[in-house]
């Protein structure tokens, strides 16, 4: 595997461990507040809703490779030029 395969794993894994999951527990935090299972004073239950909603959306383009981000990381030019003359 390639330096970019790697990272691109590294991405994948800290969008699932970091950000997807977490995001979901803030959402049934978000489910268990409304609902009146725990009480924050002073606390709305739509501040863990958007919150959770963030950190899922967020973690979910982490997830599919954030191609951008790679791509940012990782620029191919140098190594595309050296293929086209390689052909």
């Amino acid at each position: 595997m390639r330096v970019e395969s790697w990272f691109a794993l590294a991405v994948r894994v800290i969008g699932i461990a970091l950000l997807i999951i977490p995001g979901l527990l803030t959402l049934l935090d978000s489910l268990m507040l409304k609902l009146g299972y725990f009480d924050l004073p002073g606390t709305q239950p739509g501040y863990y809703l958007i919150y959770g909603t963030v950190q899922v959306v967020v973690g979910l383009y982490l997830f599919r490779g954030a191609p951008f981000l790679v791509d940012f990381a990782y620029s191919n030019q140098e190594d595309d030029e050296a293929e086209d003359e390689e052909k």
